[in-house]
């Protein structure tokens, strides 16, 4: 292999690490954004005396996915930890909203 075609596919290779941490950063971001919005609107229907439960067992389900597939592809104990915390809040969530609250 020439050198050329070697800095080529180095910079290929970087190309698409960068494109993982873009992405890898906007999930985050999206994460984010997704539960101060849940916090707001639940924080709004509370306020209306409406349910709230919904939102929080929606917010805490997706965190949970997400972090268990971490937790999978890197075992990560604090994904993990996420992973449990996310899930069992998630059940009493929907608990509470099957209750009516």
């Amino acid at each position: 292999m020439e050198r050329s075609e070697i800095l080529t596919k180095a910079q290929a290779e970087n190309e698409d690490e960068r494109e993982l941490q873009v992405k890898d950063k906007s999930i985050t971001f999206s994460y984010i954004v997704m539960v101060l919005m849940a916090a707001v609107f639940t924080w709004i229907r509370a306020k209306q005396g409406l349910p709230m439960m919904d939102l929080c067992a929606t917010v805490c389900g997706s965190v949970c996915a997400a972090m268990t597939y971490r937790f999978i592809k890197t075992k990560g104990k604090s994904y993990l930890l996420i992973a449990v915390v996310t899930f069992i809040v998630m059940v009493i969530a929907i608990v509470r909203f099957a209750m009516g609250h």
